[in-house]
């Protein structure tokens, strides 16, 4: 996903606007190229917010959408900034995760 190293270009910001991070999240839990199922969400919000809401949740998308926006909206400063960093390292691991899937060396003699 090519969008992934623009969302870490922002999220590079020492505190980016609140809307930014929403919109970013937002998109990631949208992606099914990221996220097969929607279960598979649930590593996401645990690893990035801490969080792991109740099963109902994960049957769609756009409630889990709305969970992690409403965590992002009430949260202060401090807890906002940890909620970025964590962000961001996902999105620098799901990259280097896409890196090494197609820098295969072989994959021309196959």
């Amino acid at each position: 996903m090519e969008q992934l190293k623009i969302y870490r270009n922002e999220l590079k910001n020492t505190k980016p606007p609140k809307y930014k991070l929403i919109g970013i999240v937002s998109e990631i839990i949208l992606s099914e190229e990221l996220f097969k199922k929607n279960i598979d969400t649930k590593s996401f919000t645990e690893e990035v917010f801490g969080k792991v809401f109740n099963e109902y949740v994960y049957a769609s998308r756009t409630l889990i959408v709305s969970r992690t926006i409403r965590l992002i909206e009430e949260c202060d400063n401090k807890i906002y900034l940890n909620y970025k960093n964590n962000l961001y390292k996902f999105v620098s691991k799901n990259i280097d995760n896409s890196k090494s899937k197609n820098n295969n060396t072989f994959d021309g003699w196959l």
